[in-house]
């Protein structure tokens, strides 16, 4: 919801202050998904609200759930006509959800094994455009679609956040906000594939926000094959900010691995990350997250559980913190690094298949 089409609203018809804090609880609070379930504002008020400050900047294309019930994915189109998909999670038992948030239509950081990167980069998205996310999962949690409450939200959907660093960081703002969604700052993650400028600032205004850091190659030249926008953002690099970051905020940084067969799920690829962990003198303040790789019709080949396992022993033996992540909602394609619009899918798969060939 655009705030600033409400205060016009209010505004126009001269309405008391009041007004504001009644209709911000009514979207952000109630979840409402229509002006005439806010039964505390005047019918007129309402309609007037109703047509000059729409609830969602965003309409719903199709939701897909998975087989097991923990992922629910939704396509959701904007009012240019684009599309992004986003996906609630419930990656422990209990009543609490994730949200998996986008920031661009596309993404231009061309991650090999990632399809959101055969899109390309459309744009980016308006903070009310990534907020309102968020908001459609809470009104879609409150019409009963699911059953829990929504309390943690990550960055981790299309696009790369530090690439569009001043609409996330509006957007997290909207999210922290008391009178607005009240989320804990420390139950937000955002994930970067490093962009070494975007992490300064971001260390800087979020400093209780998590980070989560996408390397996946501990090797420059692997890491280069692997996420192309990584030439700009060498390891050496990473490894000094990240050793400051870690002095300066003494909180915890997550480390993003997926796995590929015959790529970087070797002996050598888990010694080289090793080095760069112990290289930037935190090692108790980094924690390893294994992703082993969800398909999609990109060149790659999915890590065997057995080495994926040896992966996570052998970091371990040499002091490292490490989590096997479980992927959710692999079924609908709602898994890490399957997110892609409908629209696209068709251009965008076959055009990788010619490149393979």
């Amino acid at each position: 919801m655009d705030i600033e089409k409400v205060r016009s609203v209010l505004e126009s018809r001269k309405e008391p202050a009041f007004r504001l804090r009644q209709v911000l609880h009514a979207v952000y609070q109630d979840a409402i998904s229509s002006y005439a379930e806010a039964t505390a504002l005047p019918a007129e008020l309402r309609s007037a609200l109703e047509q000059g400050a729409p609830l969602l900047s965003l309409k719903r294309k199709l939701v897909k759930v998975s087989a097991e019930g923990n992922a629910h994915k939704a396509v959701l189109t904007l009012s240019d006509g684009t599309g992004i998909e986003t996906v609630l999670l419930k990656p422990r038992p209990g009543p609490s959800w994730t949200v998996c948030i986008s920031c661009q239509v596309g993404c231009a950081m061309g991650c090999t094994f990632c399809a959101t990167a055969l899109m390309g980069l459309e744009r980016s998205l308006k903070a009310e455009e990534i907020a309102d996310q968020v908001l459609f999962w809470k009104q879609y949690l409150r019409a009963g679609q699911a059953e829990g409450k929504l309390d943690h939200v990550v960055y981790m959907g299309m696009g790369e956040p530090f690439h569009c660093y001043d609409t996330v960081a509006k957007s997290l703002r909207m999210l922290m906000d008391p009178e607005l969604f009240a989320i804990a700052d420390r139950h937000i993650s955002v994930s970067t594939v490093g962009v070494i400028a975007g992490m300064m600032r971001f260390c800087s205004d979020f400093p209780q926000v998590n980070l989560a850091l996408s390397l996946h190659a501990a090797k420059d030249g692997l890491r280069e094959e692997l996420v192309p926008s990584a030439r700009a953002f060498p390891l050496e690099r990473l490894a000094k900010e990240l050793g400051r970051t870690l002095e300066k905020n003494r909180r915890k940084i997550f480390l993003e691995y997926c796995l590929l067969a015959g790529e970087n799920d070797d002996r050598d690829a888990a010694n080289a990350l090793v080095r760069f962990i112990r290289s930037t003198g935190r090692v108790d303040l980094l924690h390893v997250n294994l992703i082993a790789w969800n398909p999609t019709d990109t060149p790659h080949t999915v890590s065997s559980p057995e080495a994926v396992k040896e992966f996570r022993d052998f970091l371990k033996s040499r002091g490292i913190a490490v989590t096997i992540r479980k992927s959710l909602g692999t079924d609908i394609q709602g898994a890490c690094g399957q997110l892609i619009t409908s629209e696209k899918k068709k251009k965008a798969m076959g055009s990788a298949r010619r490149k393979r060939k």
